[in-house]
């Protein structure tokens, strides 16, 4: 009998800690045990993950980008338009969308829309998490090789999403 009531403490003790913990832990991990969303479609103004910034196709739109958003050592960041981030590996393939304006994800998703809408639209495989203070719900691609994150505020509303690829850090 002391023994069973050691076990269920220990087993709730447990419980509570993977509640607790689970929302903040990283994205690497979260992409392993969230099952899979197809976002092949999703591409933001034509533009999808790994098009070129030296292409033909996004140069007639955004021009040359020479002058990077952000000092970062392991990726090149641009904003080509207000309120749209990208990064790229050293060859210019794009690996991260960062959008904090009004493009739709390809489901129709935007800044403002609700966290509701977006479990509406993309389903019920999904993760959360929290970084810098913010709440995030993510899907993950595996066959693909993407990720789609909605930050959303306390009233429930996207303030901003992030379609990366998955070997971003």
């Amino acid at each position: 009998m002391h023994r069973k009531i050691i076990v269920i403490i220990v087993l709730l003790l447990l419980a509570t800690s993977i509640v607790i913990v689970k929302p903040s832990l990283t994205r690497s991990f979260q992409y392993h045990i969230t099952s899979s969303t197809n976002l092949k479609k999703e591409n933001i103004n034509g533009l999808q993950l790994f098009d070129n910034i030296n292409d033909k196709k996004f140069l007639n739109k955004y021009g040359e980008q020479t002058t990077k958003s952000q000092d970062n050592n392991l990726y090149n960041y641009y904003e080509i338009q207000d309120g749209v981030e990208i990064a790229t590996d050293d060859k210019g393939d794009i690996l991260r969308f960062v959008i904090e304006t009004g493009i739709p994800t390809a489901k129709g998703i935007e800044i403002g829309s609700s966290i509701d809408e977006v479990k509406a639209l993309y389903g019920k495989n999904y993760y959360k998490r929290v970084e810098q203070g913010i709440d995030i719900i993510g899907f993950v691609d595996k066959k693909h090789h993407q990720s789609l994150e909605f930050w959303y505020n306390l009233q429930n509303k996207i303030i901003m999403y992030r379609l990366d690829d998955n070997s971003m850090k």
